[in-house]
């Protein structure tokens, strides 16, 4: 099965690809590592210069200089590669912030991922692909296990200091406010386009926090 960049590998282990057997920091996996990395910067560096649309495996196997074989043994389509770049910058990024309260943390949340996905790379990719997660079960898998996950987990983080603070309700659930902070972001930049200023966060937040804040705790003035 393909392996998604260095975030997910379903490839066995034991084994290499013409079916050698190898052991963990041979010279055998140094060079698989070396090989991944050769592809996965072609690749960001096609789809930085023109976009998902134009992205091929002939094309990142003529620009990395590796076969185009090779590529094929780790990854199924051009959507595995652009999943395996998108899931190396997610390990790169955090959109989680640390505010002394939690109105500021959710915009500056808010603030961040509307960045990412507006003036970088990440944002370029995802919209790439955005149809075909939904039309491929396991690429979606992946999705939702490598990339949703990342952001689940920064605004449960988030959720959990304001519950400590006292400014959030106890019961408060953190993926319905993932899905209620974020959901807009991703509806403007997907289908609206509507536009996303510099005042969107402050906006947003104080919209949804009055819904999320303990009896006298966080909504903002």
């Amino acid at each position: 099965m393909v392996g998604y960049g260095k975030a997910v590998d379903m490839k066995d282990s034991s084994a290499s690809d013409d079916g050698t057997p190898r052991t963990a920091g041979s010279g055998h996996e140094k060079r698989r590592a070396r090989t991944e990395r050769v592809v996965l910067d072609a690749t960001r560096e096609m789809l930085a210069e023109n976009g998902f649309g134009s992205l091929t495996v002939e094309g990142v196997a003529a620009r990395s200089g590796v076969a185009k074989t090779t590529i094929y043994r780790r990854y199924r389509s051009k959507n595995d590669l652009a999943l395996a770049v998108l899931l190396d910058m997610v390990d790169e990024v955090s959109t989680q912030p640390y505010r002394a309260d939690t109105a500021t943390e959710l915009t500056a949340l808010v603030d961040r991922t509307v960045e990412l996905m507006c003036t970088s790379l990440m944002g370029l990719v995802m919209k790439g692909l955005v149809s075909e997660v939904a039309a491929d079960p396991e690429l979606a898998r992946v999705y939702r296990e490598q990339v949703v996950s990342h952001r689940l987990a920064d605004v449960s983080a988030l959720v959990e200091r304001g519950i400590s603070r006292g400014e959030l309700r106890a019961d408060l659930d953190p993926e319905m406010v993932t899905d209620l902070v974020l959901g807009p972001i991703y509806y403007r930049f997907f289908l609206s386009g509507s536009p996303m200023d510099d005042k969107f966060g402050k906006r947003l937040v104080a919209t949804l926090l009055p819904s999320f804040a303990a009896p006298g705790g966080g909504a903002p003035e």
